[in-house]
């Protein structure tokens, strides 16, 4: 098994880069909507974000919520409430993302609003970046705020070229950026829930010891997660091993020609990441 004491270190350079050229953008938007996993709400926000957002508008969206328990996701977006964020989630492939984003983010300009409106203004568009760390649906959103045919606006003075305004309607206008990811976390938790999302690479953590600790999660507050995908009706009265030769069995994972436990373990968490073992989450707010 992992030992606690051994920290676990992924900061790829690129993403540090990234994380360093976003401090200039942020102050060029009136919105940054943080884009989380709704099934780890925490390890999927970049530490560092708070700080180099400051003062300015801040929304969480907490993404894959078909994925995500559901009264959990409640417990995240009141939790965000008491920090002063305003939060939504949302299946980003098939909710009206853009009309979400509108309502949630209405009474936050409202102000602003009524100013255009009292000068005669023409209701300018509100200036909103992305962001989020690697896998979390960022660009899954990025792509549902574009649509089909919303045209690129022309770099503006001071920007590199690589960062594009987009047009996505009147009401707003979208700065694409990186996905960013800190460089090291000193809570191994938050670390090996992120490993769970598939945010950091598959090789940072052995497929079978990551898999232990999904179990472990798993028997903890979801024991019949594995009945209607393995039919394994309570996985709390079994051993991890037990559990594994079960799914390589019903699944016919062999190595060999005898059940594979790597194999098993490989398909759970690929199941996990893919949402399809049913609305489970990894963090619940304060525990």
């Amino acid at each position: 098994m992992i030992t606690k004491e051994k920290n676990i270190h992924y900061f790829p350079g690129h993403m540090k880069k990234a994380l360093r050229e976003i401090a200039p953008y942020v102050k060029l938007v009136d919105l940054v909507v943080e884009v989380v996993d709704a099934r780890a709400p925490y390890a999927s926000r970049n530490p560092f974000l708070k700080e180099l957002i400051g003062s300015k508008t801040h929304m969480l969206l907490l993404s894959k919520d078909d994925f995500a328990d559901p009264e959990v996701t409640k417990l995240w977006i009141e939790e965000a409430k008491k920090d002063g964020v305003v939060a939504f989630a949302g299946n980003l492939k098939k909710d009206r993302i853009v009309a979400r984003l509108k309502e949630t983010s209405a009474p936050l300009f409202a102000a602003k609003r009524e100013k255009e409106a009292r000068l005669g203004m023409k209701k300018q568009p509100i200036r909103v970046m992305v962001i989020g760390v690697p896998n979390v649906g960022k660009s899954t959103f990025i792509n549902s705020l574009r649509g089909k045919a919303k045209a690129k606006v022309q770099n503006k003075a001071g920007l590199t070229r690589s960062e594009q305004w987009i047009n996505v309607n009147e009401d707003f206008m979208l700065l694409d950026t990186p996905g960013v990811l800190p460089m090291n976390y000193e809570d191994r938790e938050t670390a090996i829930n992120l490993a769970l999302l598939g945010t950091m690479r598959e090789d940072v953590l052995p497929h079978e010891e990551l898999a232990e600790i999904l179990l472990a999660k798993l028997k903890e507050r979801y024991p019949s997660a594995l009945n209607a995908r393995f039919d394994i009706p309570d996985i709390s009265q079994l051993s991890d091993h037990e559990v594994l030769i079960s799914i390589a069995k019903r699944r016919g994972l062999l190595d060999k020609g005898e059940p594979s436990t790597y194999k098993a373990a490989y398909l759970l968490l690929k199941e996990f990441k893919d949402g399809v073992l049913g609305r489970l989450s990894l963090e619940i707010p304060n525990a």
